[in-house]
């Protein structure tokens, strides 16, 4: 199978991280952090459990469950297999709403020690149709080394994941996966495979898995109270009929997160449960909630990036014509 083994190739295939995308993130909690967190019932939070192990799991159960103590602090609930000063991302789910809030940082007592905060494109949310209606699963439960029939019949039915990822320093990531049913999908027993489609551009989970391969994913379907967490070692595949099998609407991904499974988890989690994530009447206004194109707009102006480079975006940055660009993006570019 080719494989991706270095940034360059990764770069000459997906392309660079610009210095206008990585620029959208700031380094703290501020008022739109705060007013997204107060509406949110639920998020996934990548972690490292006590054993050294990548996790990933769904937390929450009501609006305001992550509470911003401090604009370097979010107090949440965290598992309690969760391993102290250890790196933690959280990516915050509103029901109803295409975009996402990611928090990354440091687990730290019964909360996070907060060190980047930005908001994620809705491309994953919109291609999943997360927020439409469910129609609820099975009680079936599974736990194992293979991706037995209970699993790969989840898998089926699951439009949504969230990849969680490391670099070498420890630093960690939660990135949102959209596709129709199926975005994970079993390649084998052992084996998954996960298309790499348009999204926010900072490639993180490619660029981590190049220096730490371990990686958890935590899938969701609409309406079904469980998870399925998968946890193993993962590979970045260009391997032509691997990609061409996993082309929607005439276009093909430019690369495909291979993952070897070790573990499989699927359970019932009370966190979806409680917080009636498809219940329609719970989703969330748009109208009351930031533009995101005001998001952007105010996190790289608060952007703290040095250079005259960065003097420029912060300078060029314009709240109607990015969120022109948006929309357009959005029609256009969704695969």
């Amino acid at each position: 199978m080719r494989t991706i083994c270095d940034v360059a190739e990764l770069e000459h295939v997906v392309g660079s991280r610009s210095l206008p995308v990585m620029m959208k993130s700031i380094d703290r909690l501020d008022s739109h952090c705060h007013a997204l967190l107060g509406r949110a019932p639920a998020a996934v939070l990548g972690y490292v459990d006590t054993e050294g192990r990548p996790r990933a799991a769904v937390v929450g159960g009501a609006p305001g469950f992550a509470a911003p103590e401090t604009s370097a602090r979010l107090r949440l609930p965290v598992p309690a297999d969760a391993a102290q000063g250890t790196g933690a991302a959280l990516l915050v789910l509103l029901p109803g709403w295409r975009e996402t809030l990611r928090i990354n940082g440091t687990v730290d007592r019964g909360g996070l020690a907060v060190e980047e905060a930005f908001l994620h494109c809705g491309k994953a949310v919109i291609r999943s149709n997360l927020w439409g209606p469910g129609e609820g699963g099975t009680a079936d439960t599974e736990e194992g080394t293979v991706i037995g029939p209970a699993a790969e019949a989840f898998l089926a039915t699951a439009p949504f994941a969230v990849i969680a990822s490391h670099d070498h320093e420890g630093n960690a990531d939660a990135s949102p996966k959209g596709d129709p049913p199926g975005v994970v999908r079993p390649i084998g027993p052992t084996t998954v495979a996960v298309a790499d489609r348009p999204g926010n551009r900072r490639t993180d989970t490619f660029h981590n898995i190049l220096e730490r391969p371990e990686v958890a994913i935590v899938a969701v379907a609409p309406g079904d109270d469980r998870t399925l967490e998968l946890t193993g070692t993962a590979t970045i595949s260009t391997e032509p009929e691997l990609r061409e099998s996993m082309s929607e609407r005439r276009s093909t991904p430019k690369a495909v997160l291979v993952v070897e499974v070790a573990q499989v988890r699927l359970r019932h989690t009370p966190a979806l449960r409680e917080s009636r994530l498809w219940d329609a009447e719970w989703h969330v206004d748009p109208g009351e909630l930031p533009k995101p194109s005001a998001i952007w707009t105010d996190h790289v102006k608060l952007n703290e990036t040095s250079g005259a480079k960065a003097k420029v975006v912060r300078t060029m940055a314009n709240e109607k014509m990015l969120r022109t660009g948006l929309d357009l993006d959005y029609r256009q570019n969704l695969y």
